[in-house]
C-alpha cells in the first residue's frame, strides 16, 4: 500500500501530467483549425491569407508534415496567381516545390504549371511561360489561373489584346469572381479607351480583394479619367503595400500634380526616376519643376525626354514653359512651334490638339498680333486663344510587366 506521502507525489506528477496532455490537445486542434483556414483561404482566392494560416500553425507546430505541405500549396498557388509578389532570390525554391506537387499531388497539375510558366516569365522566357499556361489548361481547363496567366502574358504582345480578352472572359466563366480577370479585362478596357468601363471592372476587383495590383490598377484608370483625387486615394493604398514601387510613386505623383500639391509630386515622382527611367514620369516631373520655379532643372529632365523622343509633345510644351520661366522668349517660341507642327492623328489625337491649343495661346501672348493690313479685303486677324485651364499630361498604365498588374 502506498503511503500517504507517496500518493501526495503521485498526484502532484499526475497534476502536471495532465495540463500538458490538455495543452497537446489543445494545440493540435489549433494547428488543425488553422489549417482549415488556410485551406478555405486558398479556395477562395485569398492567398496572402491562406499563408498567414499556414504560418500559424507553423508556428504551433513546425515539423509537422501536414504544415509543412500546406505551407508548400500556398506558395505554389501565390506564385502561379500574384508572381510580383515573390522574391527573385525565391524563384529556385518555388521551382522545386512546384515540381513536387506536380508530382505528387495531381489534382494541382494545373496550379503547378500554371506557377512554373511564372517562374519562366520572371526569367524572360515569354514563349516557354506561354507552353507552360497552355499545359496547364490541358490539364484542367476549367480552372481560372492558367486562362488569366496566358491574358497577363498577351496584353505585354504587339496586337495580343483581343486575345487577352478572350482568356479572361474565360477566366472569369470558370470563377465570376476572379480577381486577376476583373483586373485583366480592367487593363483592356484601357487599352481600347473605355476608361469608364476599366474602373468598373477594377472597383469590382477591389472590393473582391485590396492589394497592390489592384489599388495600382484602379488609381491609375481614375489617373486617366482625369479624376485626380479618387486616384491619389487609390494610389496611396497602393504604396501602403509596397512604398518603394516605382510605378505607384509615379502616378501617385502624377495625381498630386493634377491636385496642385506640388512639393510632394516632385519627391515622388524624383523617387520614382531613380528606381528607373519613364517618359510619363521624366515629363511629369517637368512639369512641376517648371511649376515650382525651378526652371533649368527642368530643362535637363525634360532634354533627356527629348532626346530619346524628339516629337514628345507634352515634353516640348513644358520646355517652352520652362523657357518662359528662364525669360528665354525666342526658345520657348521654338518648342511652341515644334509642337504645332506635329500631325495631329492617330489615337493620341485629341490629346495633342488641347497641348497644341494651349501653345498656341502661349505664342500669342509671347508675340502680340500686329494690327491688320489697310487693304479692305485683307483677312481680320484671328483673336488669340486663351490658355487652357489644365496641362494635358499622359496618363497611360505604368510599367511593362503584366504579371504585376501593369499595362
Amino acid at each position: 500500500m502506498l503511503s500517504i506521502s507517496s500518493l501526495s507525489r503521485l498526484a502532484r506528477i499526475v497534476g502536471c501530467i495532465i495540463p500538458l496532455v490538455i495543452g497537446c490537445d489543445n494545440s493540435s486542434a489549433n494547428v488543425n483549425d488553422h489549417l482549415r483556414r488556410g485551406d478555405a483561404a486558398l479556395a477562395e482566392g485569398r492567398y496572402a491569407l491562406a499563408l498567414s494560416a499556414y504560418a500559424h500553425a507553423h508556428e504551433l507546430a513546425p515539423t509537422d508534415a501536414r504544415v509543412q505541405r500546406a505551407q508548400m500549396r500556398g506558395r505554389v498557388y501565390l506564385m502561379a496567381n500574384q508572381p510580383a509578389r515573390v522574391a527573385r532570390e525565391a524563384l529556385e525554391d518555388m521551382t522545386y516545390e512546384a515540381k513536387l506537387l506536380q508530382e505528387t499531388e495531381p489534382s494541382l497539375a494545373a496550379v503547378c504549371l500554371t506557377a512554373l510558366g511564372q517562374i519562366a516569365v520572371r526569367q524572360g522566357n515569354i514563349e516557354g511561360a506561354k507552353d507552360k499556361f497552355q499545359e496547364a489548361i490541358k490539364a484542367d481547363d476549367q480552372h481560372p489561373l492558367p486562362h488569366i496567366a496566358l491574358g497577363m502574358v498577351s496584353l505585354g504582345e504587339p496586337d495580343g489584346l483581343t486575345k487577352a480578352k478572350v482568356e479572361f472572359d474565360l477566366a472569369l466563366q470558370r470563377k465570376p469572381d476572379a480577381v486577376g480577370a476583373l483586373i485583366g479585362l480592367g487593363q483592356v478596357k484601357l487599352a481600347e479607351g473605355d476608361t469608364a468601363g476599366a474602373i468598373e471592372k477594377l472597383a469590382a476587383a477591389a472590393l473582391r480583394e485590396d492589394d497592390f495590383p489592384v489599388r495600382l490598377a484602379l488609381g491609375t484608370a481614375r489617373l486617366r479619367q482625369g479624376k485626380h483625387a479618387e486616384a491619389a486615394r487609390d494610389l496611396r493604398r497602393a504604396l501602403a503595400f509596397d512604398p518603394k514601387n516605382p510605378d505607384a510613386q509615379s502616378s501617385l505623383g502624377q495625381a498630386l500634380l493634377g491636385l496642385g500639391q506640388l512639393q510632394e509630386a516632385e519627391e515622388l515622382l524624383s523617387s520614382a526616376m531613380q528606381s528607373r527611367w519613364d517618359p510619363s514620369t521624366a515629363i511629369a516631373l517637368g512639369f512641376t519643376l517648371v511649376k515650382l520655379g525651378r526652371a533649368e532643372r527642368a530643362l535637363l529632365v525634360l532634354g533627356d525626354v527629348l532626346t530619346r523622343d524628339p516629337l514628345a509633345a507634352p515634353a516640348l510644351l513644358a520646355s517652352g514653359m520652362a523657357h518662359e520661366r528662364l525669360g528665354h522668349t525666342a526658345d520657348a517660341l521654338t518648342f511652341y512651334r515644334r509642337l504645332l507642327s506635329l500631325p495631329a492623328e492617330g489615337p493620341q489625337k485629341s490629346g495633342l490638339l488641347e497641348l497644341q491649343k494651349d501653345a498656341r495661346a502661349r505664342i500669342n501672348a509671347l508675340v502680340p498680333e500686329t494690327a491688320p493690313a489697310t487693304s479692305s479685303a485683307a483677312t481680320p486677324p484671328t483673336p488669340p486663344i486663351p490658355p487652357s485651364p489644365q496641362i494635358s499630361l499622359p496618363a497611360q498604365p505604368p510599367g511593362k510587366d503584366p504579371l504585376n498588374a501593369r499595362n
